[in-house]
């Protein structure tokens, strides 16, 4: 092998190598899939810290051959440095069951996520045959989601509320005592 790369040069090899895998029979989930498009609503959104945000994806058998079943995955990857993403914490329920696709049909696909983190996000959907072991999948591209932090009472905002609401407390107090007093 080392002397055919030395005479016919890297790129001539790895062409014969496509060839020969491009002529190897395809597994079956792989042919089903081959059609398979897999497409969101929004490319982005923009939302605060505990909002509510619904995903919607379609999948599109645009190939000549049914599906079996198949598997929706929604995923969500930090786009930021040192943030963690829990998917359980995003959405109770990231996997969804799809009806099989016959050549030409579509079917939506809808999650309800709810941001817990501040940062920049993708959140994209991978598809798969439904079974123990999938070979191939298909994802779509991703939707960016940029979550921003909600505003939060500040200590300014803490001193108008913290001398108004007793002098107001007491002004009751005191119109309740005069009342009193006059009634006697």
């Amino acid at each position: 092998m080392n002397r055919l790369i030395a005479r016919t040069g890297t790129s001539a090899v790895l062409a014969v190598l496509a060839g020969a895998l491009a002529w190897m029979p395809a597994t079956p989930a792989a042919a089903q899939l081959a059609g398979l498009r897999v497409t969101l609503e929004q490319d982005r959104a923009a939302v605060d810290v505990g909002d509510r945000l619904t995903v919607r994806a379609r999948v599109v058998n645009a190939g000549a051959q049914p599906t079996d079943r198949l598997v929706a995955h929604l995923n969500v990857a930090t786009l930021d440095s040192g943030v963690y993403v829990d998917l359980e914490d995003w959405t109770a329920s990231p996997t969804q069951e799809l009806d099989p696709l016959p050549p030409g049909a579509s079917i939506s696909a809808a999650w309800e996520i709810q941001a817990v983190n501040v940062g920049s996000f993708d959140v994209y959907v991978v598809v798969l045959p439904k079974g123990d072991t999938p070979d191939a999948l298909v994802a779509s591209p991703p939707q960016l989601v940029r979550v921003a932090g909600r505003q939060t009472l500040s200590a300014g905002g803490a001193l108008p509320v913290a001398v108004t609401v007793p002098l107001l407390l007491g002004l009751v107090v005191l119109g309740a005592r005069l009342r009193l007093r006059r009634g006697r």
